[in-house]
């Protein structure tokens, strides 16, 4: 792995008693780099897994890196003995460790401007004395690097091309767009044993195309999301337009659906845990981020790894006289509510089944709830969607954020109800097998 700071000598930790550390509310160096992340996101762009995977590497290095100063849990990957105690050099383990991981995981992002928000964050006051701050350099970037060396050849840099099945109810990319990480749900877990572990059925439990794309079950759903999640709905409210473009998230240049819950988390976390330090938040960080990484393998397990790559509502709807069921009527003009920058209707490429927003954040709100060790928490967060710009919704529970977001892919005209249904079943299950598995 190459090195990404100076080589450093380890100091002999201070045998003056500790100086409390200051890493609170604004001034905590956990929730400053995860809004870094969004920033990342922004510029990155592409789907949900490489995202995930950076986040995830930081914030379970950075856990490490806190781990190693106070216990808060068993070590992800390594715990540093010469570090415990010293607790005027957590800012600073935290930024390096940060910065040297987002540097890896994210080659492409510009570095003058990832220089900057680590000179910010060292900037940031800090109680820690020069010898203490030498420590947690040399703790951030040496957890950073074991993460680093742990994730090298995890299959994330996969490039196998992918081959379509052509014909009636698989998915197909548009003319001209390619398939969205099609070899992601290879990648290795951070806590699952693969991500097939949790993988469901086929839609509507059908054992072939065929006798799905003739039933009855098929043409309830298409017909759902021809009516509702068109262009040109009649039957849409205005609160479903608004929910539909709120919780989207699906253009290049805005935080991305994994942003955003990396978003809510923050602004959870401000409002519900005011006096919370980076030990706190650094453990809900990284439950929450491996949560997210891994539930973003198996959803595209699901969608690429299987037999029923479903195709989109837009081809069920628009080529349905390829797949004749008499309860559906092609209709060759129809759009979905999703549109790019332009307005141009589009859909996501990638299979539908099962759907990644919904299994995001079924992950997400069961990593939440796991924390927390409660569902009801309220909250409000916003969105970065073009066609939602200043709209902050409020929540009674995490659960209750949950179904609204997999409800908005079927106001967007993208996914099916069974899509949501099985994304949210698979989210849960990932989010308790990661908190039974790892940090505990």
């Amino acid at each position: 792995v190459a090195s990404t700071t100076p080589a450093l000598a380890a100091p002999a930790p201070t045998s003056a008693p500790v100086a409390p550390h200051t890493a609170r509310g604004d001034n905590d160096h956990v929730l400053y780099w995860n809004t870094v992340v969004l920033d990342i996101f922004r510029q990155h762009g592409g789907t949900p897994g490489p995202l995930t995977r950076g986040a995830a590497m930081m914030d379970l290095a950075i856990y490490d890196a806190v781990n190693s100063i106070g216990d808060i849990g068993e070590p992800y990957l390594v715990k540093r003995d010469y570090a415990q105690g010293v607790t005027g050099a957590l800012n600073t383990a935290i930024d390096y460790a940060a910065y040297t991981t987002l540097r890896s995981a994210f080659p492409d992002y510009p570095r003058a401007d990832l220089d900057a928000k680590l000179q910010t964050a060292l900037s940031m006051p800090d109680v820690g004395t020069a010898n203490e701050r030498t420590i947690g350099r040399l703790l951030g970037t040496t957890t950073a690097r074991t993460m680093i060396s742990h994730r090298t050849g995890d299959g994330s840099t996969n490039t196998t091309p992918y081959v379509p099945t052509v014909a009636p109810g698989h998915w197909r990319p548009a003319p001209g767009a390619g398939a969205g990480a099609p070899n992601w749900g290879g990648v290795k877990p951070f806590a699952l044993k693969s991500g097939s572990q949790f993988r469901p059925g086929p839609p509507g439990g059908f054992a072939t195309a065929e006798e799905m794309l003739a039933s009855p079950e098929y043409a309830a759903q298409v017909n759902e999301i021809k009516e509702i999640g068109g262009k040109h709905s009649t039957v849409r409210t205005a609160e479903q337009t608004e929910i539909a473009h709120y919780w989207a998230n699906d253009l290049d240049g805005t935080y991305k659906p994994v942003g955003q819950q990396f978003d809510h988390t923050i602004e959870i976390y401000r409002q519900h845990r005011p006096n919370g330090d980076s030990f706190d938040s650094a453990r809900l960080f990284a439950l929450t981020s491996a949560t997210l990484a891994d539930a973003a393998i198996a959803i595209w397990d699901s969608k690429y790894a299987t037999d029923w790559d479903l195709w989109r509502p837009a081809h069920a709807i628009t080529l349905a006289d390829q797949a004749p069921n008499p309860w559906i009527v092609a209709d060759p003009t129809w759009e979905p509510l999703s549109k790019n920058h332009a307005g141009v209707s589009f859909s996501p490429s990638f299979p539908a089944y099962v759907s990644g927003h919904s299994g995001v954040v079924a992950a997400w709100a069961g990593a939440m709830e796991n924390f927390f060790g409660r569902d009801d928490l309220a909250f409000s967060g916003g969105t970065d969607d073009p066609y939602a710009k200043g709209v902050t919704r409020s929540f009674p529970s995490f659960s209750a954020a949950a179904q609204e977001k997999a409800d908005s892919r079927k106001y967007l005209g993208v996914h099916f109800e069974w899509d949501n249904s099985a994304g949210l079943a698979l989210g849960s299950r990932v989010a308790d097998e990661v908190y039974a598995s790892i940090l505990n």
